[in-house]
């Protein structure tokens, strides 16, 4: 199974909860191959020229359907270069900021940020946070300048020091910095609570209905895999996705487990290029 980021990231460590205890299910090692950069795309580009036989699958993040829909020139079809085989959960995203600045709520913060257009700056870092946080300052008619970072390990502290004031991304790599005070989030951008630090409202809770972001994980292979091959996958995979312990290190990353088949998957995949492509185009942020 491979995985599109470095090794013990939120992604690697989903893709090593699942892997480990799928091999046992069907009686074969699944070996986690790293394959980091390009914000997942080369993962990603190497598995849709993988062999069909299902030999090789991957772990794969909303980050599948951002990179379609973000560049002028797609590095593959979402559609026509993958086979979904099942979909595993969502996480949300928290909409954080510095401890410096004088707010402690979404209310306040945008009322903060509407007053100074162009003066606040948020950190960018995988292309599904900038999407997250475009959404958001189209939503709610703000300017906000973006910085980009190379990836959360950089932008996190850049936020805790007040470098950048803003960020929005994955509750579960935020959480850690959340409850130890060092930075502040406003709010989570799902229709529910995360129990990951249950006391942080929702975006509609917060006063801002209309704004709702999600990262999620699925697993995908190649085109064109058997379908029975794919029936037999998806089966270990709800096999594992019951299990009590991976639920158990899935929830304390912030993923909510929800199972579903290939056949859902792929209705989940289409909605959601149509959603981003939808932001894309109103925000003008097509990259060459």
């Amino acid at each position: 199974m491979s995985a599109g980021f470095a090794p013990g990231g939120p992604t690697d460590t989903v893709a090593r909860a699942i892997g480990q205890r799928l091999g046992a299910i069907l009686g074969q090692p699944v070996v986690v191959e790293n394959r980091p950069g390009a914000d997942g795309r080369i993962q990603l580009q190497h598995l849709a020229n993988a062999s069909p036989e299902g030999y090789q699958i991957g772990l794969a993040d909303s980050g599948l359907t951002v990179n379609a829909t973000l560049y002028k020139t797609p590095p593959y079809d979402v559609f026509k270069d993958f086979t979904p085989i099942t979909f595993i959960g969502e996480m949300p995203n928290f909409i954080a900021v510095t401890p410096g600045l004088n707010v402690h709520s979404l209310r306040e913060f945008l009322d903060y940020a509407r007053s100074r257009p162009g003066k606040l700056n948020y950190g960018a870092t995988a292309s599904s946070t900038i999407l997250a946080t475009e959404l958001l300052t189209d939503t709610a008619r703000l300017s906000i300048e973006r910085v980009r970072y190379k990836g959360a390990a950089a932008a996190i502290p850049a936020l805790a020091s007040g470098e950048i004031q803003v960020m929005v991304s994955a509750a579960g790599t935020l959480a850690p910095m959340v409850r130890q005070g060092r930075i502040r989030a406003l709010a989570v951008t799902s229709g529910r609570r995360t129990p990951l630090i249950p006391d942080i409202p929702t975006t509609a809770e917060a006063g801002l209905p209309e704004y709702v972001f999600v990262n999620w994980y699925a697993v995908v292979g190649p085109a064109n895999m058997p379908k029975p091959v794919v029936d037999r996958l998806n089966a270990a995979l709800h096999k594992v996705l019951a299990e009590p312990e991976v639920v158990a290190q899935l929830e304390r990353m912030g993923v909510t487990v929800e199972p579903a088949s290939g056949t859902r998957l792929a209705e989940i995949l289409k909605a959601d290029v149509q959603k981003l492509e939808q932001i894309v185009a109103k925000a003008n942020l097509k990259i060459e």
